[in-house]
């Protein structure tokens, strides 16, 4: 969902924060109507990374009218559409995975975490969450190279009032020590 490439890149941020992309991205997103499960779920998804890199409710006012006047539903409904199985397969299967698709699994389920924080809606992936972490743990080498990123969740006002719930970037540190 970020403007970072798969080698972790930041030039195509030219002078923007990350917290900056993903605000434009959120307004984008809200321009552009969201009609659908899916749209919804990738507005969530982007202003709850935005929020989890310190947006205040001021810069996410019209994201949370849009979610109180319906959003919330459809973004409901789009954590349904998921097929939650198959990621987690995906997740327990990476030890042969290059760091490409192990980092493309983790940021699939770490935007429906970051989906369902913003609207409310955590505890319907509270058991996958745990499932991750413990699936980390389990065959932490080849999650060892995002240690650093997971250092830096960790030390996130997000991850204080959620730990249970992003416990598995707890477990990717633990993976690079």
């Amino acid at each position: 969902m970020s403007e970072i490439d798969p080698e972790g890149d930041l030039s195509m941020l030219e002078g923007r924060t990350e917290l900056d992309v993903l605000l434009e991205q959120v307004e984008e997103l809200l321009g552009e109507g969201v009609v659908s499960a899916d749209d919804a779920l990738e507005l969530a998804a982007v202003a709850g990374l935005a929020q989890r890199l310190g947006a205040g409710p001021a810069s996410l006012t019209e994201a949370q009218t849009w979610l109180e006047s319906g959003g919330r539903d459809l973004i409901a409904e789009g954590l349904d559409e998921v097929d939650l199985d198959d990621l987690l397969e995906r997740i327990d299967n990476l030890e042969e995975a290059d760091d490409y698709e192990v980092e493309e699994a983790v940021s699939d389920f770490d935007d429906l975490v970051a989906a369902a924080l913003f609207a409310g809606l955590a505890d319907t992936l509270r058991p996958a969450a745990r499932q991750v972490a413990q699936s980390i743990r389990v065959v932490p080498d080849p999650f060892s190279f995002m240690a650093e990123t997971g250092r830096q969740m960790v030390r996130t006002r997000a991850f204080a009032e959620e730990m249970g719930l992003l416990d598995y970037w707890l477990a990717i540190v633990e993976a690079g020590e």
